[in-house]
């Protein structure tokens, strides 16, 4: 930046004294010495020096503010990225544009120390195999050992190559390569090369590209972390997927009469979900909600849960409090935060007259609305040992008669817009 400061100074006074050797010029001739046309002609000569400095100075402001500008490009582009992947393309793909190299690759230190191929591009950004990018591992040694990178304008007659068979043989001319450090620590490498021409990369260019390594190195390093923050996380998310289904299975497994249930009452939850345009990030916690739909009857005796008879009114108070110890089983649990609404609300009813809470209308969650139409629904259609399964036109005009006393009308009628109901059902009944 200070740089680019300087350049417009020199300029302007540029500017200045060719005004002045204008002003001298008019004046002489407008004199009547016998020198005149001499005087002239120098300062003509001077002029003409001056305006190719100007031009010269012009042209490298020029350069320097596309290349600042590049730069700032370059590091916007880079650190707004995520994941690995994307920051070594983006990476890679503006420091060929930015140097008008014809090939580049970069280089990443492994676990083992050693260094590894990432990525490889050409120019228009199209990826090379092993056997387009020979190059020189005499170079890339010599950024690694000494962590100081290399620039030449023409490698064929760089004294530093001259033994070097490779550098001949794949006929590298211009060629570029920079360590990537963090806090000193070499994590790798960048290489540009350009086969065609020489003198591509310039001398004056290494603050340019040093600064762009920097931020290159910071990008990478970040990705990294990234990347394995999300491994990590996914890792933990698949943990407690399969710590929640051991509930579910667990809970079917004490109640024989129900089993499945829960496994056609989620599939078919997120079907109505995501016809009702619930967004997918959305359906991750409905599904976990639906799976732990009764895991608060894990706290009722067998005595009540699996009683064959009519229960009484105490033990039915009981069973109703099952959302109540599902809230106090699960809300502890941050993960499922924002899966508590279905385990928590799935009795209450639009009209009010539902429990734990006697919610009303929208005051219900919306995942609670959706599911209960699905609770009800799979409860009356599946067979039970003291009931045959009702048929499913029968289940659909209850479920439209209790629209707007026990279920949200707009619930109703997306669910009855369904597709084929009992051909799901029959798809979600274990064979």
């Amino acid at each position: 930046m200070k740089q680019s400061s300087d350049f417009s100074i020199v300029q302007d006074q540029l500017w200045e004294i060719s005004n002045l050797l204008s002003g001298v010029m008019k004046n002489i001739a407008n004199s009547s010495d016998g020198q005149t046309a001499q005087y002239l002609r120098d300062l003509t000569q001077a002029v003409s020096t001056l305006n190719k400095v100007k031009s010269t100075v012009s042209k490298q402001i020029q350069t320097r503010d596309s290349q600042f500008e590049a730069l700032v490009q370059i590091g916007s582009a880079i650190n707004s990225s995520v994941g690995l992947n994307r920051v070594l393309s983006e990476v890679m793909d503006r420091l060929v544009r930015l140097m008008h190299a014809e090939r580049g690759f970069l280089m990443l230190r492994e676990p083992d120390g050693d260094l590894k191929v990432h990525v490889a591009r050409g120019l228009d950004h199209v990826d090379l195999d092993e056997d387009q990018f020979a190059v020189s591992k005499t170079v890339i040694n010599r950024v690694v050992e000494t962590g100081k990178l290399v620039l030449t304008t023409n490698a064929q007659e760089d004294p530093r190559f001259e033994a070097q068979f490779s550098v001949a043989a794949y006929h590298l001319l211009s060629i570029l390569c920079v360590p990537l450090n963090i806090k000193n620590k070499l994590i790798g490498v960048i290489y540009v090369d350009n086969r065609a021409h020489s003198g591509v990369f310039q001398q004056e260019n290494f603050d340019l590209i040093s600064a762009f390594a920097n931020q290159a190195a910071i990008a990478i390093y970040n990705a990294r972390l990234f990347d394995e923050l999300q491994a990590s996380k996914d890792e933990l998310e698949i943990a407690y997927q399969a710590t929640l289904e051991g509930w579910v299975r667990a809970l079917d497994l004490r109640d024989k009469e129900t089993e499945g249930h829960t496994k056609r009452v989620t599939a078919l939850t997120q079907t109505l979900a995501r016809g009702m345009g619930v967004k997918e990030a959305d359906i991750v916690h409905i599904t976990r909600g639906a799976l732990l739909h009764d895991i608060g009857k894990m706290a009722i005796p067998d005595g009540i849960l699996l009683k064959p008879g009519k229960l009484s009114d105490e033990e039915r108070i009981l069973i109703q409090k099952h959302p109540l110890y599902a809230y106090e089983m699960l809300n502890p649990i941050k993960f499922l935060h924002p899966a508590l609404d279905i385990p928590y609300c799935h009795h209450e009813k639009w009209d009010g007259t539902g429990y734990p809470r006697g919610l009303k209308g929208e005051d219900i969650p919306f995942a609670a609305r959706i599911f209960s139409v699905v609770d009800v629904w799979d409860a009356l259609v599946s067979d039970r040992p003291y009931r045959k399964g009702i048929e499913p036109a029968e289940v659909k005009q209850n479920i439209r008669e209790l629209s707007g006393s026990h279920f949200d009308p707009r619930v109703v009628e997306a669910f009855l817009s369904l597709d084929d109901l009992s051909s799901i059902l029959r798809r979600l009944k274990p064979a």
